[in-house]
């Protein structure tokens, strides 16, 4: 993959994940069905089958502090992943889809209490060892949601692309850096962190 074909915005933060090099990783807050995402290479997956990656802790290797973006979480303080499928036949140039899931946001007490689901990772670990295509026969007969992989937009072919799914379980537009107390109630606001290290994975392996 050339960098040129990459929105600006998602260049920047992959050159700027790279000022962390002295750190100390740590996946103990990572679910069981994952795999963590800094020593599981690209090229030891499978085509056609999704899998749920998970981006350590990083710490800084000479104190106690975190590294830049380095505390991938949910809003709630739960674990954080990113999806993976790559396209079912192999193709001779690595595309990249990149979905940032959606879902609103909050900002109080009040709006969070409303968003409060939105504050944990979605329940669609269903995915795991599926083909998109699979996927998206689900998906033909749901309500409420869609998958890009699976389908052609245009004269664009998803089928063909590596597809990374960023789920939505911070309320803050995947930007935010903060943990927020809302009259006592807790809220990590660090869609920010999730975003980095997983374009961080993808710059390391495409």
């Amino acid at each position: 993959m050339k960098h040129r074909d990459v929105p600006i915005f998602l260049l920047l933060s992959a050159v700027m994940a790279t000022a962390d090099v002295s750190t100390i990783i740590s996946h103990e807050n990572c679910d069981s069905n994952s795999l963590p995402a800094e020593s599981t290479s690209v090229s030891t997956l499978d085509n056609g089958q999704f899998y749920k990656m998970c981006p350590g802790s990083h710490q800084h290797s000479n104190n106690t502090t975190f590294a830049t973006f380095g505390q991938p979480r949910c809003g709630d303080g739960s674990n954080f992943a990113f999806y993976l499928t790559r396209p079912e036949q192999p193709q001779e140039e690595e595309k990249i889809l990149i979905d940032l899931s959606g879902g609103g946001a909050c900002w109080d007490k009040g709006t969070c209490a409303l968003q409060g689901f939105m504050l944990k990772m979605p329940p669609i670990d269903f995915v795991l060892g599926m083909s998109c295509s699979d996927v998206g026969k689900i998906a033909e007969v749901s309500t409420g949601w869609d998958i890009l992989c699976a389908r052609t937009v245009g004269e664009t072919d998803f089928t063909e692309y590596n597809t990374v799914v960023i789920p939505y379980c911070t309320q803050d537009v995947h930007l935010g850096d903060a943990e927020a107390i809302y009259d006592g109630m807790n809220v990590q606001h660090v869609g920010a962190h999730n975003t980095y290290r997983t374009l961080q994975w993808v710059f390391d392996n495409f």
